[in-house]
């Protein structure tokens, strides 16, 4: 994956702001192919999210540090992992080879496509009181029985893991275990917005000192940027 430019980061940022989690999502695929989001809407959630993977080791590393609450004894629970390791462990480390499963229900075989943004979008949009049915009947073909929810989502996860990332997660107060939900959307977002909020101040207070546009101070790489704002005041 080529860099990822800090104004093309900005653009991303305010592209998804006030945005809904998938849009936000779009936002950020569109930066990493450096592309318009609605260009990527189609791409298979999985695939989606392993190019987001790859752009937040290039822009963050690969540790992910993160908080969970136990729903039992309400205790906080720090949840550490090397996101390189969990793609090896699911065995993602290259995009799956169909953007369709097969799935066998009732004696016949029915090819479901892999969800993509687009379709997220359109099933959260209508406001569908069954998402999940309303979701597979997008992906399923027209005009024939649409398989159960259940096994579609499973023949999904188990064709590529990323589709439904969970780690498994102990409270080290109470001892119960279970699964945690990861959204490397979500995660990503959160660390590009704190990113965002930094790199603005640093703009405004160099552009107050120096005189320097955007453009120019986000041309300098951040090592010297810290430099000139060190010099502020002296």
């Amino acid at each position: 994956m080529s860099a990822v430019s800090a104004g093309e980061l900005l653009d991303a940022w305010e592209a998804g702001w006030g945005r809904d989690p998938l849009r936000r999502g779009l936002a950020l695929l569109g930066a990493a192919r450096r592309t318009a989001p609605d260009a990527v809407a189609d791409m298979p959630v999985g695939r989606r999210d392993r190019t987001l993977f790859a752009l937040r080791a290039a822009l963050f590393g690969t540790a992910v540090d993160a908080v969970s609450r136990c729903p039992e004894c309400d205790t906080e629970v720090e949840v550490s992992f090397d996101q390189q390791e969990l793609l090896a462990q699911l065995g993602q480390a290259r995009p799956a080879a169909d953007d369709a499963v097969t799935v066998r229900e009732g004696g016949r075989e029915v090819r479901v496509r892999m969800p993509t943004s687009a379709d997220l979008a359109a099933v959260l949009d209508t406001g569908d009181p069954a998402p999940e049915e309303a979701l597979v009947r997008r992906c399923a073909p027209a005009g024939e029985p649409v398989p159960a929810a259940d096994t579609v989502a499973e023949a999904w996860a188990a064709a590529d893991p990323l589709v439904d990332v969970r780690l498994g997660v102990r409270c080290p107060g109470c001892g119960l275990a279970w699964e945690e939900p990861f959204d490397i959307v979500g995660y990503l977002w959160a660390e590009l917005d704190a990113w965002g909020r930094r790199t603005l101040l640093e703009v405004h207070e160099l552009a107050r000192a120096y005189g320097w546009t955007e453009a120019q101070t986000l041309a300098l790489s951040p090592w010297r940027r810290q430099c000139y704002l060190g010099l502020v005041g002296t």
